[in-house]
């Protein structure tokens, strides 16, 4: 069927538009409906709003739009070459029908704006009716309006191609179209707008594709930047590729300075050897830079494509990281061991001694004497103090599971295995000291691996058949003597010998009376600060009872009872009551605690002073000899100490124990 005429198009569409009837010509069924469309929508031709919007508000509308507009006046440039002296121009249109932009000869854009197609006018179909911008926002693909088509009488010597600009996500964002006089109109027309319309669309989604494929490249570089450690890419012939900051500032070099050059100008091959054993796991190497030794722990993946990925960082970074995933850290030192006893004088000098040498050291002593303490303040006071301390507790492990934690295991070694396997806490704590605590309690088949370890300085996975070199400093520690264990063949002799290269007793706390106080007093201000009141001291009787007990617990004892006591004891003075050791001095059946006894001569509570026929000494009687004493020497508080027979440092004991001070002296 031939296409109908314009004047049979004009005829039916002023029908439609007066009447409503509908057209019994073949009207293209687009057209149709955009007519149907403008109809409900209430246009009414003579009264179209024809202005125009102001020049600021349409480059604020392409300033909102600049990516695309951008990309579709590239677009029509090349399309203008081909169409100057055509009688055709072009038109940028956005989502809302503005026209943002016309291109063409100076006399066909002059006719078109006579027309009222100029750019800041808006082709919604809504406003004007049926025409190729409007009409091909509302369809969403390309279409031709030509002549009497339009719903709009200026359009009707107008052809207009319009087809739609689409984002990623398939929305429409504006559109271009190709518009002519009538007599011009050429079939290739349409063809040429939704192509340049779909190179556009594909050069927004290649640009966004561009610009993703940047911010993450842009998000790799900073976060690469920020990583804490040394990162850098190597390709399979050993030439780097890319570094981070991090990797550039250990190295002493600059980014430029590493990228694109040979990885031995800067590390030695032969301390990892690339290749030959896949992955490494925080290996420690040495390198000299500059003037200066760089002590660096090493790690390496392969990628996919054969590449290699170094991790370093500085070994004291590593350790404290391992530190904290291991729960162990070397709190300690040893000016924080408390005593002055004869014993623990002895016990901390050893431990000195110690510390200055790389020897294997072995604790002996009661639970709760601080075999721990003094673990960590050897570490901290040895040349490893920057490197880990990893501590374990044998007799704390199920059988089963010794060898796994101590040594680590491959991937799959054995049923309920990490996937990649987990390191074990002598690769944990290389470079610095593991302290073995309940030694006597090792399983005696796993003493075996043990002791090849301490003699190879090697260990190997469950499961794996590599070795991994370590240099780690052993401090083991029991309860348990040893040597019966021995005889009962329930621990090797050989690695008691391996262990107990330097041993250091720690004596029980009723081997040195004269440490209790002190201690007591340490945890009292330790602890004080968590009562709901203040808390100045212990009575002369609490002081006594702290002395007279057995402390079958020891340290770790004294210490638990005396933070009970603070939270307890309704007076700021601790009493005997407040102490859960009174009840086991007194005798559970003996009713209500009365007060102790202490030697009527007794020279402030001192332990030494001795007497045959104790007689009760009451708690104002003593506080007002101290007082005294003080008053006496003008609150001179040594003076006052050897006026009363005492050391200083009892006097300020008991002057704290009474809440004595130089302000209530004053008073």
């Amino acid at each position: 069927m031939e296409r109908p005429s314009q004047e049979d198009i004009k005829k039916a569409r002023e029908a439609f538009q007066k009447d409503g009837i509908m057209p019994v010509i073949d009207i293209a069924p687009k057209v149709l409906e955009s007519w149907i469309r403008s109809r409900n929508a209430g246009v009414i031709p003579e009264r179209v709003d024809k202005t125009l919007i102001s020049p600021q508000e349409l480059q604020q509308r392409i300033a909102v739009r600049k990516n695309f507009f951008d990309t579709a006046s590239s677009v029509l440039a090349g399309i203008y070459r081909f169409t100057i002296g055509s009688g055709f121009m072009a038109a940028i249109f956005d989502e809302d029908g503005y026209v943002l932009s016309v291109s063409g000869d100076e006399e066909i854009l002059r006719i078109a704006k006579a027309n009222g197609l100029a750019e800041g006018c808006n082709r919604d179909e809504k406003n004007i009716g049926t025409n190729g911008i409007g009409t091909a926002l509302v369809i969403g693909d390309a279409i031709k309006i030509s002549g009497e088509e339009h719903y709009f009488p200026l359009h009707y010597n107008w052809t207009c191609s319009g087809a739609p600009v689409f984002d990623l996500h398939g929305h429409i964002i504006g559109g271009l179209c190709i518009i002519g006089p009538m007599p011009k109109v050429h079939l290739h027309t349409l063809g040429m707008a939704a192509a340049a319309a779909k190179a556009t669309t594909q050069l927004l989604l290649m640009q966004n594709a561009y610009d993703k494929l940047n911010r993450m490249q842009q998000s790799n570089d900073a976060m690469l930047s920020a990583w804490p450690s040394g990162v850098m890419l190597v390709d399979k012939n050993l030439r780097i590729i890319s570094v981070n900051r991090g990797a550039a500032l250990l190295l002493g070099k600059r980014i430029e300075q590493l990228e694109d050059h040979p990885l031995r100008e800067f590390m030695p091959q032969e301390l990892f050897a690339l290749g030959d054993q896949g992955c490494i796991r925080d290996r420690p190497i040495t390198l000299e830079i500059g003037r200066k030794t760089v002590r660096l722990s090493l790690s390496v993946e392969i990628t996919d494509a054969g590449d290699y990925v170094l991790f370093f960082e500085k070994t004291e970074t590593l350790h404290k990281r391992i530190n904290r995933i291991v729960g162990s850290e070397a709190r300690f030192i040893l000016d924080d061991i408390i005593g002055d006893s004869a014993v623990m004088v002895e016990a901390i000098r050893m431990a000195q001694l110690a510390a200055q040498n790389r020897a294997n050291v072995f604790l002996k002593g009661e639970s709760g004497t601080g075999k721990e303490m003094f673990a960590q303040a050897i570490h901290n006071a040895s040349s490893r103090r920057d490197g880990p301390f990893v501590a374990i507790n044998c007799g704390a492990i199920p059988k089963s599971l010794v060898e796994s934690e101590l040594f680590g295991y491959e991937g799959g070694a054995f049923t309920g295995a990490k996937r990649d396997g987990c390191p074990g806490k002598f690769e944990l704590a290389n470079g610095g000291t593991i302290f073995l605590d309940e030694i006597g309690d090792m399983p005696f088949d796993v003493q075996a691996s043990l002791l090849r370890v301490l003699q190879s300085r090697e260990v190997s996975r469950i499961g794996s058949t590599r070795t991994i070199k370590i240099d780690v400093r052993v401090i083991s520690a029991t309860h348990q003597n040893v040597e019966e264990k021995i005889l009962h063949n329930e621990f090797r002799n050989d690695l008691y010998y391996r262990l107990n290269v330097f041993d250091i007793s720690i004596p029980a706390l009723r081997e040195r009376q004269e440490d209790i106080i002190p201690l007591a007093e340490h945890f009292l201000y330790k602890y004080a600060g968590n009562a709901g009141h203040r808390i100045h001291g212990f009575s002369p009787d609490a002081l006594m009872a702290l002395k007279k007990y057995s402390w079958p617990g020891n340290v770790r004892e004294l210490e638990n009872i005396v933070e009970r006591a603070v939270y307890v004891s309704p007076h700021a003075l601790i009493e005997p009551q407040s102490l859960s050791i009174w009840s086991k001095m007194q005798g559970e059946d003996r009713g209500a605690p009365g007060p102790l006894l202490i030697p009527d001569d007794a020279v402030l509570g001192e332990p030494e002073a001795k007497s045959k026929a104790p007689n009760p000494v009451s708690y104002e009687n003593e506080r007002k000899r101290i007082e005294n004493a003080l008053y006496s020497t003008g609150f001179k508080v040594k003076k006052a100490a050897e006026l009363l027979g005492v050391s200083r440092r009892t006097m300020y004991r008991r002057m704290s124990s009474y809440g004595i001070s130089k302000e209530t002296y004053l008073k």
